[in-house]
């Protein structure tokens, strides 16, 4: 795993994390672990970085049960080989600005940025650089020491189903309309939902005094993000070969989900060559299912 700090304090309002879907766990439990750094003078109420982070940005608001949103990786800082060239599972993390208030840190990479801004404005008694630290170690204690890695799986089943629900609501009217079925990458990402289920098992259930044993569940666990590169990488852009996530082709700071699949289907509508554009949504489709279902038989019993 890749363990990335760039900015530690954009801000002091919450802790917030883009990561892989195979790092929330450790991420979710590194920050119940970790206090929450009082930095107003009401100090905080929330007890754990973790209980301040869901508070403030839950993945789906109004649930009591949801966990922290935590978003994709895209690019521009020290992750990016790890993660999309080489398929290392990472995770990016820092405390940023209320986005209600500040959408994002605005005197990022200006003459101004400096430590008097930290100390005067951002982190007076630096907690919130503390704090940040707190998790990275926490996660380091706890990917070292683990007899079993602390990856759960489903959790990546979890968000290829979400991402193939969008890519059904998204496209769905122009793939029916171009005869283009999605049933093929359904059973893929179906597949891969049932392989992470019957692992985590496998994980409750493994005999822990049998070395071998754990290490061929740690191995299918440490894989589990290779299995998602593409050693062609993504069309005219080859160096990036991760199939689930790449910095968008639009913002290189932010992630994309199947980047190849969105790429053919950018402004598809005005390409001069509809043919060739259609052939390349077909191939994309093609990539992804077959990744998927690869990435599924890699972590079956045996499978690596």
């Amino acid at each position: 795993a890749y363990l990335n700090v760039d900015i530690a304090a954009l801000g002091n309002f919450t802790f917030r994390s883009s990561a892989s879907p195979a790092m929330f766990q450790s991420v979710f439990d590194a920050a119940k672990k970790v206090p929450d750094p009082a930095v107003t003078p009401a100090g905080s109420s929330y007890s754990s970085l973790y209980d301040s982070w869901v508070a403030k940005l839950p993945k789906d608001e109004g649930d009591p049960n949801t966990t922290p949103k935590v978003n994709q990786l895209g690019s521009g800082s020290d992750y990016t080989p790890f993660f999309q060239h080489l398929g290392i599972s990472s995770v990016d993390m820092r405390f940023i600005c209320d986005p209600a208030v500040l959408d994002y840190y605005a005197l990022y990479h200006s003459s101004y940025e400096t430590f008097d801004l930290v100390k005067n404005f951002i982190d007076p008694e630096f907690k919130v650089h503390q704090a940040v630290g707190r998790v990275v170690a926490e996660m380091a204690l706890d990917l070292a020491d683990s007899l079993v890695l602390p990856i759960d799986p489903t959790v990546y089943a979890t968000a290829l189903q979400d991402i193939a629900a969008s890519v059904r609501t998204e496209y769905s009217t122009q793939f029916d309309a171009q005869s283009i079925s999605l049933d093929y990458l359904t059973s893929a990402v179906d597949n891969f939902t049932s392989a992470t289920h019957d692992l985590k098992e496998r994980m409750r259930n493994i005999d822990r005094k049998n070395p071998l044993a754990v290490r061929a569940v740690n191995d299918q666990l440490m894989q589990l993000e290779r299995g998602f590169i593409d050693p062609l990488g993504l069309p005219g852009r080859a160096w990036y070969r991760h199939v689930v996530y790449a910095p968008s082709s639009h913002n290189s700071y932010a992630g994309q989900a199947f980047p190849g699949l969105a790429d053919a289907m950018f402004d598809i509508e005005n390409a001069a060559n509809q043919n060739e554009r259609w052939e390349e949504v077909k191939k994309q489709l093609a990539v992804i299912t077959y990744t998927v279902q690869s990435a599924a038989t890699a972590i079956e019993e045996g499978g690596l």
